[in-house]
């Protein structure tokens, strides 16, 4: 795992990076590198950030262990500094109300009903924010520089953005260079903005009372405590460590997850580096159903494979087993992967470099996988490696 902090003021929250690899004219990397940065949101103060980078690494890197992100992924954070507005808010809340805390997340809550006072700073707030992000931002300039530099160099960069760290996320989209898109994604937690630049997904907890107090916010869509929460602090509901990150509940899985499928889906589609056909059995004879035997089949080049693809006309619906790749001289088994059905195809994304050679392509029905008595019938899809 390598971490590098960038020491400009900023906003944008991209996981997915690693150091500059140089290649030649003509020549290609099989695997494209990966760029992560995290976009803090409000209130946060560099140190605060970097611990948030450093859990979500750390979080991350045990939730890839042992797949085919294992050890590619550099981790680089991306300072937002949140100008004080959620502190002003309760500054005001504090000075001009004078109660307490419990009312304050009553009143964001909805439980209460909020003075006109407390509505009128919220609104003098978003607006403020709004203006800031909208405006000519030379931070937000600088990263949509960085994010260009790396795309162009056929690395792939996502963005995981906290807070705040959404709109400058949103923003900074618009100014990725247009041949370069392909490679950029973003991943959205806790947003006030009413979307995620290119349709990315997003995980905002019921318990959240800052999100949910903002009317054109995305809604909550998840429930991530089932219970009392324990705020730890005033803005408990809307922590990135204590409430989104919160070990064993179900934000932090799904926005792990959010992240490995969006890792994933841009090496795959990323314009820079085109999968191609490598291997296929398929043959116009009729298809013959059960136990097609052996399959064996040969990937002429170093490849990165990003999808494995076997015909199985005789499932009857039967959901998605696996497939493997045995390569039948270093005897190393890659896989299992697990696959996805495609009207009677059952389609994998294993997204791993393979050596050239002769391999044995395992299904994990071979009951109901077609053939010809020639094997079953696979495609095999690749980067291929020069």
């Amino acid at each position: 795992m390598k971490i590098q902090w960038i020491p400009h003021i900023v906003l944008l929250v991209t996981f997915l990076a690693m150091s500059g690899v140089a290649y030649g004219e003509g020549e290609q990397q099989c695997q494209p590198e990966v760029v992560v940065f995290f976009g803090n949101g409000v209130w946060n103060d560099v140190e605060n950030t970097k611990a948030s980078t450093f859990l979500l690494a750390d979080r991350l890197e045990a939730h890839i262990s042992g797949t085919n992100l294992d050890d590619i992924i550099t981790y680089k954070l991306a300072h937002n500094p949140s100008e004080g507005y959620l502190e002003d808010l309760l500054e005001t809340f504090e000075q001009d109300l004078q109660t307490s805390y419990s009312l304050f997340w009553n009143y964001l809550a909805d439980w209460d009903i909020m003075p006109d006072l407390l509505q009128d700073k919220i609104i003098e707030i978003a607006n403020e924010v709004d203006a800031a992000v909208v405006s000519a931002n030379p931070s937000v300039q600088e990263h949509i520089e960085q994010y260009n530099t790396y795309l162009s160099e056929g690395k792939t960069v996502v963005l995981v953005a906290h807070s705040q760290g959404n709109l400058y996320g949103n923003i900074a989209y618009l100014g990725i260079d247009p041949q370069y898109i392909d490679g950029f994604g973003m991943v959205s937690v806790a947003n006030p903005d009413s979307y995620v630049a290119d349709g990315g997904p997003y995980t905002t907890i019921d318990e959240d009372f800052i999100i949910g107090s903002i009317p054109l916010a995305l809604p909550p869509n998840l429930d991530n405590f089932f219970g009392p929460l324990n705020w730890g602090d005033i803005w408990g509901g809307h922590s990135f460590i204590k409430s989104y990150m919160a070990s064993g509940h179900e934000a932090e899985t799904k926005i792990l997850n959010d992240i490995v499928t969006m890792i994933n889906e841009l090496i795959t589609s990323n314009g820079g580096t085109e999968a191609i056909e490598l291997v296929n059995t398929y043959n116009p004879l009729s298809v013959v159903c059960g136990n097609p035997g052996t399959t064996l089949v040969t990937i002429s080049q170093d490849a990165y494979i990003t999808e494995i693809l076997t015909y199985h006309w005789c499932d009857e619906g039967q959901p998605a087993g696996t497939h493997s790749l045995y390569n039948s001289t270093s005897l190393l088994m890659y896989g299992p992967f697990s696959g996805t059905t495609d009207f009677r195809s059952w389609v994998s994304y294993p997204n791993t470099n393979v050596p050239a050679g002769n391999y044995e392509v395992i299904d994990s029905e071979p009951n109901t996988w077609s053939h010809t008595y020639g094997g079953g019938f696979v495609i095999i899809k690749g980067i291929v490696c020069y």
